[in-house]
């Protein structure tokens, strides 16, 4: 009696690292943002569960939301990672809360914006609220090019933050902070908040609001006449 054999074809290294580079993968966008917010309406509310909340709702109806947002008392620096089109709703809502009559924000700047990531750093969202008071915001003595170096410094600081946590076990991650690998001065508080950085109304104009286009005066059809034109053709339908 013939028996069939069946051989599993065994992957050489070459198909496996073409079948990874077919994967079809989408672009994570990155945004880094910090806030000021309202003293008077976070002694009436949970900062934390209402942001927690947003969050949730829009990573379970659009897509996952992941990152890390670090609250220091009235300051908050909020890395958010996630499909571009997730990542507009998100700043959407963000703006639209901000003009709220009643809001919890004072001040939203936006710090560091990049798109086509490969990768997350942080395999999901993640809040820490360090329960403080203030800060008081006070001048900032740093130059255009202390100011991006140390901006380069701090994200870097918080994306290796979030590969170094996503790699912990449950339990690890219950026993250590991410705020711990994210030492932020107050120095650092007074550059992120300072106006050099775009507002949350300025990116709103740039990359959220929409799109006018005003031609010239020689472009617009009809055209309107030069008043000497106009006077002199005025008569001739009388």
């Amino acid at each position: 009696m013939n028996q069939e054999i069946q051989v599993e074809q065994r992957l050489s290294l070459y198909d496996i690292v073409r079948e990874k580079r077919e994967e079809k993968q989408v672009p994570i966008s990155r945004m880094v943002y910090a806030t000021y917010f309202s003293e008077s309406a976070i002694q009436k509310i949970d900062v934390e569960q209402v942001l927690t909340k947003q969050i949730k709702e829009l990573s379970d109806t659009q897509g996952q939301i992941s990152g890390f947002l670090l609250i220091r008392g009235l300051f908050s620096l909020h890395l958010v990672e996630t499909q571009s089109n997730v990542m507009n709703l998100w700043m959407r809502n963000l703006y639209a809360e901000y003009r709220k009559e009643k809001n919890i924000y004072s001040m939203i700047n936006i710090v560091t914006v990049n798109e086509d990531n490969p990768t997350r750093c942080f395999d999901r969202w993640y809040c820490e609220n360090l329960f403080q008071t203030g800060p008081q915001l006070s001048d900032m003595d740093k130059t255009e090019a202390q100011c991006q170096e140390r901006v380069w410094e701090l994200y870097q600081q918080v994306c290796n933050a979030g590969i170094k946590h996503s790699a912990r076990t449950q339990k690890d991650k219950q026993q250590n902070k991410i705020a711990n690998d994210v030492p932020i001065t107050l120095d650092d508080i007074n550059m992120l908040l300072h106006k050099r950085f775009m507002s949350i109304e300025e990116y709103n104009e740039l990359y959220l609001g929409d799109i006018k286009i005003e031609l010239e005066q020689e472009k617009v059809y009809p055209q309107t006449l030069p008043l000497t034109r106009a006077l002199e053709y005025k008569d001739l339908g009388e």
